[in-house]
């Protein structure tokens, strides 16, 4: 288990988040791209880490096919391999796979990446995420459309249509890029790649592997630590 925990390089971290990071007993930054079918299978791994530690996880962008077209390209995968992955998905994590469906086509993520940014704003990154992962894996639409994006927004809470203007305007273009050089400038290669306090944790792994890497910077969750003081 070891050899897939490393020591994590220092992260900029936006100014609108960096109250709420500092406030918590450790860092938890997830590097992840919307295309990426085993960053939609890591939330539940965040989901658990929200759950057991009381922790307000950062979701960054790390741009996967930078090359890619907004309209988008045809998989070159062939359809056995991508039902194998498929299955490959479902073993890893049945709960959260059971409902993915393969898109049609790659697609392109950097507005998705603008979006967030109007989230993160808003206080509302991590559900938004979660309905961003959720169209493109679940629902089979395209994220690159603004209307994907709005629909999005809206079922969490944000205002669609001030979503679409930033969009349109293109207000996001700079930050979301800012994120992803970011992103290169650390290291960060694959997704998810998870930074955890100390730790950085490359690829999808089983939960166990983070508490591991909390457990040897002696975080517990919260249950055991009660459990402790009560003792």
């Amino acid at each position: 288990m070891a050899d897939v925990i490393q020591e994590a390089q220092s992260i900029t971290e936006p100014q609108s988040v960096a109250e709420d990071q500092a406030a918590q007993p450790f860092r938890v930054v997830f590097f992840a791209d919307f295309t990426c079918p085993y960053s939609y299978i890591a939330q539940a791994q965040v989901d658990n880490l929200i759950r057991d530690y009381g922790v307000k996880p950062l979701w960054r962008p790390h741009w996967l096919h930078p090359e890619m077209p907004p309209e988008g390209r045809p998989y070159a995968a062939d359809p056995e391999r991508r039902k194998a992955t498929l299955a490959w998905l479902r073993e890893m994590e049945p709960e959260k796979a059971a409902p993915m469906r393969l898109p049609d086509k790659q697609q392109f993520s950097f507005y998705a990446f603008e979006a967030l940014e109007y989230a993160e704003d808003c206080g509302l990154a991590l559900p938004f995420k979660s309905a961003v992962f959720d169209a493109l894996w679940v629902e089979g639409k395209d994220i690159a459309r603004a209307d994907t994006l709005m629909e999005a927004a809206a079922k969490v809470g944000l205002d669609a249509e001030e979503l679409g203007r930033a969009l349109h305007e293109r207000a996001y273009t700079l930050r979301a890029m800012e994120a992803v050089l970011t992103a290169a400038k650390i290291g960060v290669t694959a997704t998810p790649t998870v930074f955890l306090g100390r730790a950085k944790i490359i690829g999808w792994h089983y939960y166990e592997v983070f508490q591991s890497a909390l457990a040897q910077q002696g975080i517990h969750p919260r249950s055991a630590t009660v459990a402790a003081a009560s003792a």
